[in-house]
């Protein structure tokens, strides 16, 4: 038999060799919390990875946007731009649709924006738009007053509007565009 050394006394006594309870088992989990679980980070990751990729869509004046147009392609961003006066409603692919031209620093773009458009949307006020450029003809063109007419639209089909305290009157001046000159 083994023997331990008494640490106050110094002297050696005999080794205690009786068993000893056994640690109390966890209970198993439950396959259920797991999956509940994983669905929450995947939910979760699913929310970063979207908001990120929203987040990464490029912002540009309209100008700007005209002039990357080639480099653009059909790529989603977001532009932003004052709306021009003669607003058009219309049908574009079975879809109720708003068509107007957007300017800044003398250059126009058309719009064709899906679905209803934000509650401050009117002509002089700042809007900024995200979609993307689409080559052909845009219908209600020949409606507007002041199309760019380059054979170019911006699909649209998110709008805010940006609006600021500043009162504007009915007949409050539009910023200046080549096409109002």
């Amino acid at each position: 038999m083994g023997e331990t050394i008494d640490e106050e006394s110094g002297e050696a006594g005999p080794l205690d060799l009786t068993p000893q309870a056994s640690r109390p088992q966890r209970p198993a989990r439950k396959p259920l919390s797991v999956i509940v679980l994983l669905a929450a980070v995947a939910a979760v990751v699913f929310v970063l990875l979207r908001t990120l990729g929203d987040a990464s869509l490029f912002f540009y004046e309209v100008d700007e946007a005209v002039a990357a147009r080639a480099d653009l392609g059909t790529e989603r961003f977001r532009v932003v731009g004052t709306p021009q006066p003669g607003l058009v409603e219309t049908q574009l692919d079975g879809h109720a649709a708003v068509v107007f031209t957007l300017c800044v620093a003398d250059v126009l773009a058309d719009v064709a924006h899906l679905g209803d458009p934000a509650e401050l949307f009117q002509p002089g006020v700042p809007v900024v738009l995200q979609g993307s450029w689409v080559n052909g003809a845009l219908p209600g063109l020949d409606s507007l007053l002041v199309p760019a007419g380059d054979g170019w639209y911006l699909r649209t089909d998110h709008m805010v509007v940006k609006h600021d305290n500043d009162y504007r009157g009915d007949q409050a001046e539009l910023e200046s565009c080549g096409a109002n000159s």
